[in-house]
């Protein structure tokens, strides 16, 4: 005969003397059957037990499939083969070749625009040294012989022999090209 006794929610039987919880676990918190009382539920307990072992070895077997998906999987991923590592590294040196000559075309440019700067600034030394040589008057008068003139795309121009207006230009226009000069050689490196 057994007794159960309730207490706080569990289940106490007198006669096997193991504590059961309303969730059906007793105190080693293992699940409890009453299906070995009733031999009905006995016959369902043992073809539950059958269908249970399959997928308990199920796991087991999953990750044997998974390994060969694995294996697929890290077949198209394998190293790149010689003649597709030839072809990549082809294709690189095109894409650096084309960037060394933008490189080399740029700086030809800027070359040729600080050698045009240069003979500028000589020309502008070589012009106020030739009017001081030959006039031996003061510094307003010697470009007295000169004339400035400045034309435009239509035609029209100003004209001045203005010798003081004639020196300011000479020294300004120098010396912006003195500035140029300093910029563009400082923009002539080899990355």
């Amino acid at each position: 005969m057994e007794t159960k006794v309730k207490e706080n929610g569990t289940a106490k039987t007198a006669a096997n003397n193991t504590t059961k919880s309303g969730n059906g676990l007793n105190n080693n918190k293992m699940p409890v059957s009453t299906a070995f009382n009733d031999p009905a539920k006995k016959d369902e307990a043992k073809a539950g037990e059958a269908k249970t072992e399959p997928a308990k070895s199920t796991p087991a077997a999953e990750p044997a499939k998974a390994e060969p998906a694995k294996a697929e999987a890290a077949t198209p991923a394998q190293e790149p083969s010689k003649k597709e590592i030839k072809e990549n590294f082809a294709v690189q040196q095109a894409r650096k070749l084309e960037e060394t000559e933008k490189i080399v075309e740029q700086l030809g440019k800027k070359i040729a625009q600080k050698k045009k700067l240069h003979t500028t600034i000589g020309n502008l030394d070589e012009f106020v040294l030739a009017q001081n040589d030959d006039d031996d008057m003061a510094s307003d008068s010697r470009f007295s012989r000169c004339e400035l003139a400045i034309t435009d795309d239509n035609g029209k121009e100003f004209v001045t022999r203005n010798p003081y207006i004639i020196a300011y230009v000479a020294h300004e226009v120098k010396q912006l090209c003195i500035d140029k000069l300093a910029e563009v050689e400082a923009t002539i490196v080899i990355p």
